[in-house]
């Protein structure tokens, strides 16, 4: 290099760092950082800072959807129903966790009743399995596979394979996927659901999301003026054993309604919905949020494709994206069958829309 060409350098890097002394760095719209509950639960936390929305995951918690909170009026403000709250409770726990490889309750037709109770479990190939209400998933750690933020998303992907604890209740090989995804102000929740290339079968499954809102969103609203929306046409109506049985009755939210005006318990299962299926839970004091979802293929009917859970009186409210129908296990209808080596997907977005309160 010639004493020329050294000058002109150094000339060029002295204008570069005395033009970028005075002007500040602009932060990254997108981040990830590990934290823990009170509780010492692990938990990968995204965030979008234009937007103002917080996404926490929890992988050994089911892989679920731990908190989801955006700021309002200076404060962030949790909307899932106890979010990042891991201490012991009665009834529901709250959050939304994964539900595979079934929705509800297994109940094999000839089933004893136990002290009242009756096992979840279901009948294949002459050989009873158990299989825990809403599946094992929701109940397994979950390992994570990478994690990644750029100018367009915060994510992280999770992964849980069969095992051997997992083929005493469901004897097929399978890995899923779960990508969460923060990214223009909404969390998206991707599912690749794999079956192994050596089952011997189809490997049947129902699969939904036990997401749930807290009521009211904002503490101190009123719930007299919390609504729901959605477009579905009909209601399943439920049999002996509490589970869909194929009847309908119609039922819709649109415009929306009053959700003091409703009770959700027992559940309701929805479907008939033209395009995505999508329920809107609005709290005229602050944000609203959006669920919406989409599968690759559906089963045929009948499948729930909103499962609503809670009410104002039980201080929660459960919009659960199905594909599925409760005891599917059994029954063997209103199920995903996937064929060896072959995946399913499925995307739920989870969309907080701010209010005329903000």
């Amino acid at each position: 290099m010639t004493r020329v060409t050294r000058i002109l350098w150094c000339a060029l890097a002295l204008g570069t760092i005395a033009g970028s002394a005075g002007v500040a760095a602009t932060p990254p719209r997108y981040s990830r950082h590990e934290t823990t509950t009170a509780e010492k639960i692990p938990l990968i936390v995204l965030r979008d800072e234009t937007s103002r929305l917080e996404a926490a995951i929890a992988p050994t918690q089911g892989g679920e959807l731990s908190g989801l909170a955006v700021e309002f009026k200076g404060r962030w403000v949790e909307l899932l129903y106890r979010g990042r709250d891991y201490r012991p409770a009665s009834g529901f726990r709250g959050k939304a966790s994964i539900l595979w490889p079934a929705v509800g309750s297994s109940v094999p037709t000839d089933a004893t009743p136990v002290n009242g109770k009756v096992a979840s479990a279901y009948d294949y190939q002459g050989t009873r399995y158990p299989m825990p209400q809403h599946g094992f998933a929701r109940l397994k750690p979950w390992q994570v596979v990478r994690t990644w933020t750029n100018d367009t998303e915060a994510a992280v992907e999770l992964v849980l394979k069969d095992d051997a604890d997992s083929r005493t209740q469901y004897p097929f090989g399978f890995a899923v996927h779960v990508i969460y995804r923060v990214s223009a102000g909404r969390v998206e929740i991707h599912h690749e659901v794999k079956a192994a290339a050596d089952n011997a079968a189809p490997m049947f499954f129902s699969i939904g999301n036990h997401i749930g809102f807290a009521v009211p969103l904002i503490a101190g609203s009123s719930v007299e003026a919390i609504t729901v929306e959605s477009p579905s046409h009909f209601e399943y109506l439920r049999g002996k054993n509490g589970a869909p049985d194929g009847t309908t009755r119609a039922r819709r939210f649109a415009p929306s309604t009053p959700l003091k005006d409703l009770k959700f318990m027992p559940a309701m299962s929805v479907g008939g919905y033209e395009g995505d299926p999508w329920f809107r839970l609005t709290d005229a004091s602050g944000p609203g949020v959006k669920v919406t979802h989409r599968a690759q293929s559906t089963p045929p009917l009948p499948f729930v494709q909103f499962n609503l859970y809670g009410g104002t009186a039980e201080g929660f409210f459960c919009p659960e994206p199905f594909v599925g129908l409760h005891n599917s296990l059994n029954s063997q209808t209103g199920q995903i069958d996937l064929a060896p080596g072959k995946s399913w997907t499925w995307l739920i977005r989870v969309e907080p829309e701010r209010g005329a309160g903000q």
